[in-house]
């Protein structure tokens, strides 16, 4: 019984009580009610988002013979995972310091099926250093890169 009196006090049993105390008692019980209840609806949307960390990997080969690059036009894959991560990738191809060429340049391109290709035509053998970008989208900095080195034959 003493819950029932507790409960029914809280809410705004009218108990002989004057009208305002009622009133004041039921205002502020659904004011809290209303609170708790926004506060579960906003809290989500409030939240920090899942930290999805991409990861960007080179692929140089079909898999059905070795890598092997020479003068001429090479294809190079970045991978982008997880798979279904959306964004943009770019691709620099750093020509060796004593080459005397320019840097290769493969413009930004839409990540399709977690992937991006881009073929350069190396015109020297050397060392050349491979850097990929990923953005999330055009307008964004660069928010990840990677980067490996090939070596360039004759």
């Amino acid at each position: 019984m003493l819950g029932q009196l507790d409960i029914t006090y809280i809410i705004g049993g009218w108990g002989g009580r004057s009208w305002y105390t009622y009133f004041v008692r039921r205002f502020i019980a659904t004011v809290v009610l209303i609170a708790a209840s926004l506060g579960l609806a906003v809290a989500p949307v409030a939240a920090d988002p899942p930290s999805a960390r991409v990861v960007l990997s080179f692929d140089f080969s079909d898999n059905s013979n070795p890598p092997a690059v020479s003068n001429g036009v090479f294809h190079i894959t970045a991978d982008v995972l997880p798979e279904g991560t959306r964004g943009y990738v770019r691709m620099i191809a750093i020509a060796p310091a004593d080459a005397g060429v320019p840097n290769l340049v493969c413009r930004f391109q839409n990540v399709l099926k977690s992937r991006v290709e881009c073929g350069f035509t190396f015109s020297v053998a050397g060392t050349w250093s491979i850097r990929a970008q990923y953005a999330t989208d055009l307008s964004s900095p660069i928010a990840l890169t990677t980067g490996t080195n090939i070596r360039v034959g004759d």
